[in-house]
This record gives C-alpha cells, structure tokens and sequence, in this order.
C-alpha cells in the first residue's frame, strides 16, 4: 500500500515551491517540510520559535537543481568530485528522488523515513549497491539520521554530510562556541592554510569556510533572535563551518546578496581522510540533534569580553498609543513584499483618514514566520531607499495597521472563524506563482487543506454558510490573470466538494475577483545594516523590511473599486482600469526586458549589476536605445505615457541604494527571453521588415552563453535539460555558427515556434555571436552594423 494512504496524523503529502513534492509534518511540538527531492529538510519550526532553518528567497525550486538552504545531504562525495569535474557539487544524493517508506507518531513528536537505493530516480547507473535510509524525527527538536548499508561484494568508500544551514535574526551578532582551541583547515584560503582560536567564531562579512574536527556540542548563540541552536552529533568526525560572506554572496545566483547575514551553516560530516569504508553487509550511521533554546531575558551576550545592553525590540511599547483599527483587509501571506507594498498602502490611506482599516494576516504555509510578527506586536518597519523624481529619498515608518495573525496550522478554527468578522471587506494574497493551484487532495474537513485556493474555499464556504456578504478578492501572485485563474480554482474546489449550486451562485454574485499586475522592488530585510539601523531607530526590528521608493498596482475590475479602496485617492500610483493588458505589456517590455538584455550581454563584459550598467555612459544609451527605439514603438500605449514610464524605469535602474545582480536575472535567461523579449523582437520584425539589433544581439548572448565554449567564462543559470540542448547543438555544430544557431532556433520547445522562419534571424544571431566571441562587447556595441544587415531568406 502506498505509504500517503497510511501516514501518520499531522504528515500530508503536499506541493511544495516549483510543484516539488514535499512532505508537511505539524505536530504539538513542531512543523517541518521535507521535500521528497533529496529528501531536503527545508524547514523546522518549534512551537514557539522562529524557524531554526534558513531558505534562500532566491532560490531554485526544480527536480535538476539542488535547494539552496535547510539540510541538504552530500552523498557519496563532498564538494567537488575529485575525479569528474562534471559531476554535480556534493555528491547526487541531494539531487536524486527519495522515497517516503514510513510515518510515525511520537507523543507530540513524529518520525519519517526516507529510502534511497541504485535503483531510485537520480542515482547513477553502476553506483556500488546500497541502501540508505534517512531518519527524520520532528519535535521540540530534530533529530536526523542517516544510514547507509553496503549491498555488493565489495568495499563501499563515501562521504557525507548534513550541510545544515541555521536561520539567524543577523549573523553579524551571532557566535558560535565548542570550537575554542581546536585545530581547523582553512579552505577560503589557496591554498588552505591551518589555524585555531581561544575565541568563539564569529561572522563579519568576510567568507568561512572551516573544517574542525567535531566537538561533543556546538552552541550557536543567535543574538537578534534571542536563542542559542544546538547540535549534538554521533559518528560524526567533523563539522564544517561555512557562511558565504559579503562578496561570495553576490556571485551565488540562489543566494540574495544581503543573505549571508541570514544564515550560518555549521555541518555535521565524515569528509576527507575521515571517508566511511564499510564492508559488505555492513550499515554505517551519522546523526545529530538540533535544539532551539530561548536566551534567558536580558542576558544575551555577543561579545566575549564585553556585556552587552540588549536593545529594546520593535513593540507596542515603544511606538505611541494607536486606536484599534476595524479588520478590513485579510492577507494571505507575512512576507517582505506584500508588507512592503499592500500594508505600507494601506497605512497610507490610513494616515489620510480615508481608510481606517486594519489587516489580518494568515500564514499560507506551515513553514510561515507570523511568529516573528507577533513577537512585535505586529509592527514592522518599512525602509524606503532609491530615487524619486531625480532626488534620493530615505525615509523609514512602522507600519501599525496588522492588528492579527492566524496560523490555520495551529489554529484552524480561529482561521475559520474570521468568516463570522462582519469588517472584512477585503482579501489580497502572495502566495507565490505556484499558489494559485486547484488540488485535487484537498478536502473541507483537512484542518487546514494543504492549497491556498483549498484554504479560501474553505473559509468562503463558511462565510456562506453564515449567510454573510462576500468579498473584494485581491490576488497579488505574479502570473497572468491571476484574478480568474484563482476563481477557477476555487470553483473546481467546490465541484470537488460538493458544496452546490446555491454556494456557486453565491461565489459569483457577492464575490468579485480582481486580476491584478503588482510592481516595486522589494530586496527584503537588510540584514547587513541591521545593527546599524537599529542604533539609529533606536529599536531593533526582525521583522524590517526594505523597498524601492517607486511602486505601481494596476487592478483590473469596476471602478466602484475607488471609492471603498481609495488608494488612488492617497496620492499612491494605482490604476483600476476594464483592460490591463496595455499596462502589463508595459512592465514586462520595458522593465523586465531590459533587465535580460542586460543579463545576456553585459555579463559578457564582467559588469555585476544594473546600476553598473546605467552607470557607464555607453551601455546606458544602448538600453535607452532599447527602449526607445526596439520596444516603445510596438507597445499599444500612447508615447509620452509610455515614455514617462521608461524614464521612471531608468531611474530605478539607477537606484545608488539597490545592489541588483546580473547574475542573479541571469537565472532561467531563455524562458525569461522567450517571454520578455522575443515578442518585441517578432512585433518589430512584422512592423518593419527588419530586425531589431539590440535585442537580437542580446539573443547572440544568450546562445553563446548557453553554448558551453570552454572559452566563455560566464556561467549560464539553467535547468539542466535546457543547457543540454544548447550544449548538444553547440557541439554536433562542431564550429558553424549559423548551424548552431539554425538548429537551436528551430526548437520549438524553447520558443513556442520555429524562429528560423523568421528572414534573417539565424544569421544575424550567429553574426552577434562571431563578433562578441571574436571582438568582445565593446567593440560589437560600438559598430551595431555587424548585427544589423538586412533581413534574407529564412534559414530552414
């Protein structure tokens, strides 16, 4: 029998992000996911505590990538393999398919296996016999085991480690004792170098990357969270100590640039000269256990020689007396953005007394930090920095309208009773662009149902049942018509559960959804200047978040809309319009699309970000030309609107305060072209007869860095099914550039058509790519003639 139809109470099969299957544990004492994809540990949560585990925001969720954060486990080998450097970093184990063999209930704790043998999804063919099995024990602490038992008739040699990254509130005030005294192998150096220290090992922005050998305890004191995590390990020879720093950071594309502050990743391991060998029949096992204790009040000390005043904390305490607000808004979602942009909104409006409404949060996920919100009595700090009408603007407010959290996972009926709150008007949502997914596992007495639509249904169907109005349904997730797709998914929710035709009839008639297009940068909380700023606000804040002073919210549905949400009112740029086609075009053409562009060439060049390229004179006109001459010209908007918006979208691009990674747009760079800039490029073919070189070049670099030419040196960021069909042709051309790119020009796959049928195209690509190879981007730049012959017949 499949083990989902036997597992334990409070462990469900879910989708986790990018649809990976994942495993959601909720019990008294904890939640946690696992993701079946190397069986990842991504998230552990004691009650009462923040999560101990750090996910990067930035990264890939895909069954040919690894997951950047949580607990992967390096198996059979530890970074780079010795004798293949085409194999994949840490070994396959954290890329292959696992399998969930059991469930258990543990008083107010639960236990999970996981299986790994040859025989599973991802192991190589001819790997010696095996059988792993991973032990993951979710309770006021974690507990994870990994076995591993020779199968063949010979020696079985491995390394392996649980490469556990812990969340920090700022690493920069984190310290992390055991290893005062001890030798270590310092790999951050070439070569490495040996070294020991008296002293804790702390974090200050330079990279750590140690190798000590392990301890009986390792205490990280997490200061700005208030708590020390501890790792106790068995059989285990080693611990590694590991956190990116400042400058590795910004060249990680899953690792947001202030993300090392985040995280510190202390590792438990047999590595090196301490490999396992085991004979045949033979089962090796490493563990650790990991607990989150809370610091006693008042006593946190960072520094080893000194006391330390802790700083008070972000509370009612320490902001003026406010009225409680009426609940009108109900979030679906804590994260940076939709603080950053609906609920400083909504303050707005509330400052103008035009609003007086308060918002409601719900955690969408088990692994949600509403926690950290009600440590602050749900005030938060929104931090605005950038340009604004060509002056820097710096300013800082604590937002004051969250007057609430519910974690349905804790509290599912206080989740259901806001269908009764008579205040509710409103519901805006962010729960990523694979939240709005109808599934088919969710049923109406699951407590709560694993989806977001499963969950709104739910609560709707309540609202109904208590024969109350409905409401303004706001979705904020960035994919297309957002609006409908939830409505539909809701409505398949309610086919699947029969709730009827008077629901259905209900739904339509007193609910309204609204398809929306959201915009302004949002790079998260700066955890490198978090104690700085907290000197000068005077309070610390986990929960502050940063955001570009420029935002834009388009909402397509009635104008009746105005006057009971009166944003526009506020002197905030929102536009409630029947069509907002014209104005998502605009976005993705002209912020979005020079941003690939960039990606695509520059790299090319060594420029790091986008404020590098607006700020050298040359590769700033060549954008502006982009702009203006290639995209605005085939936008169905009129001019000067159009123009004011490029010219708004420059100087964000400008931003002194934004530090926005080439390398980080990198990511996906074909389907992002395939969407942002390949119908401009199709649009200006049939308006003109020609091609527009800029971004036609741009497709040069796109081809060539996918290319895998040992001379490029820019690495592509890329599903490694995608890369593959680059590097195949790339190769079967062996140096014909115009059968390279005819070929991969003609997969349909990648384009949704065959672009040879477009004149002139392969051998203006292929021209592009013999200039930028052979003359570098420079030079192409400057003589755009290379690029920009006249169309000829279509290449087949």
């Amino acid at each position: 029998m499949p083990v989902a139809d036997r597992l334990a109470p409070g462990i469900r099969l879910v989708d986790g992000r990018g649809g990976l299957a994942a495993v959601e544990v909720t019990v008294p004492a904890a939640t946690a996911l696992i993701y079946l994809h190397g069986a990842h540990v991504a998230g552990f949560t004691p009650a009462g505590h923040q999560p101990v585990l750090w996910m990067s925001e930035f990264g890939v969720f895909s069954d040919d990538a690894p997951l950047r954060g949580g607990v992967p486990i390096c198996f059979p080998w530890f970074g780079p393999n010795k004798t293949d450097a085409a194999a994949p970093n840490h070994g396959w184990a954290r890329l292959a398919g696992w399998s969930l063999v059991d469930t258990k209930r543990l008083g107010d704790a639960a236990r999970l296996t996981f299986e790994l043998t040859q025989n599973s999804a991802g192991v190589p063919a001819g790997f010696h016999p095996f059988t792993a099995h991973y032990f993951v024990t979710v309770g006021a602490q974690l507990e994870l085991e990994l076995t591993v038992r020779n199968d063949g008739a010979t020696l079985l040699s491995f390394e392996e480690a649980f490469h556990t990254y812990f969340g920090v509130g700022d690493v920069t005030t984190s310290v992390l004792t055991g290893l005062e005294t001890l030798p270590y192998l310092d790999r951050s150096t070439t070569p490495a170098s040996t070294g020991s220290s008296l002293l804790p090992v702390t974090f200050h922005g330079r990279e750590i990357d140690r190798l000590y050998p392990m301890p009986p305890e390792l205490t990280l004191v997490d200061a700005a969270n208030d708590r020390s995590i501890t790792a106790v390990a068995w059989n285990a020879a080693q611990t590694v100590v590991w956190n990116a720093g400042e400058l590795k950071a910004s060249a990680i594309a899953d690792y947001g640039d202030a993300e090392w502050t985040r995280t510190a990743c202390v590792e438990t391991c047999n590595v090196g000269d301490n490999l396992v060998t085991i004979t045949p029949g033979v089962t090796h096992r490493m563990q650790v256990a990991i607990t989150a204790t809370k610091s006693p009040a008042n006593t946190t000390n960072t520094d080893s020689t000194t006391e330390r005043t802790p700083m008070q904390k972000l509370s009612n305490s320490v902001v003026p007396a406010r009225s409680e607000l009426p609940t009108k808004v109900l979030q679906f979602g804590e994260g940076n953005f939709l603080r950053a942009f609906v609920d400083w909104q909504i303050q707005q409006m509330n400052d103008q007394g035009l609003f007086n409404g308060g918002v409601k949060i719900v955690q969408p996920l088990a692994g949600g930090r509403v926690a950290d919100l009600d440590a602050q009595d749900g005030l938060f700090t929104v931090l605005l920095e950038g340009l604004h009408e060509g002056e820097e603007v710096e300013s800082h407010e604590v937002i004051t309208v969250v007057n609430g959290t519910v974690n349905p996972y804790l509290d599912y009926q206080a989740y259901l009773g806001l269908a009764a709150d008579d205040d509710i008007e409103f519901i805006v949502s962010n729960t990523t662009e694979a939240g709005i997914a109808f599934d088919t596992r969710d049923r109406l007495d699951d407590a709560p149902q694993q989806s977001f639509p499963g969950k709104l249904t739910a609560l709707l169907f309540r609202r109904f049942t208590l024969g109350k109005k409905g409401f303004h349904i706001i979705p904020c997730e960035l994919i297309e018509r957002n609006g409908p797709k939830l409505k539909e998914a809701v409505q398949e929710t309610a086919a699947l559960w029969s709730l009827g035709a008077g629901f259905d009839a209900w739904l339509n008639e007193s609910n309204t959804f609204y398809s929306t297009l959201v915009d302004r940068i949002v790079p998260g909380h700066p955890a490198d200047r978090a104690a700085a700023l907290a000197e000068e606000f005077g309070y610390e804040d986990s929960s502050l978040v940063k955001a570009e002073p420029f935002l834009l919210w388009v909402i397509e549905g009635p104008k009746a809309l105005e006057d009971i949400l009166p944003l526009h009112r506020a002197g905030l740029n929102v536009t409630v319009t029947d069509n907002m086609t014209p104005y998502r075009e605009r976005k993705v053409f002209l912020l979005n699309g020079p941003h690939t562009t960039m990606a695509a060439i520059f790299r090319l060049d060594g420029v790091e970000t986008v404020r590098d390229v607006m700020t050298d004179a040359e590769l700033a006109a060549f954008i502006n030309a982009e702009m203006y001459e290639e995209i605005i010209p085939v936008l169905d908007l009129p001019h000067d609107e159009l123009a004011a918006y490029a010219e708004s979208v420059k100087e964000r691009f400008e931003n002194p305060f934004m530090h926005h990674e080439l390398a980080s747009i990198a990511l996906n760079t074909a389907s992002k072209f395939r969407s942002r800039l390949l119908p401009i490029l199709l649009s200006f073919h049939t308006k003109n007869n020609a091609l527009p070189p800029r971004i036609t070049l741009a497709l040069s670099g796109l081809l060539l860095t996918y290319s895998g030419d040992p001379a490029v040196t820019v690495q592509p960021v890329d599903g490694a099914e995608t890369l593959e069909i680059f590097h195949a042709e790339y190769l079967a051309a062996a140096g014909d550039l115009e059968a390279y790119v005819g070929a991969i020009l003609a997969t349909d796959t990648l384009w949704g058509t065959d672009l040879t049928a477009v004149a002139g195209l392969t051998a203006q690509v292929a021209a592009g790519i013999e200039s930028l190879r052979g003359r570098g981007v420079r030079a192409t730049l400057a003589d755009l003639s290379v690029t920009a012959s006249a169309p000829t017949a279509a290449h087949a």
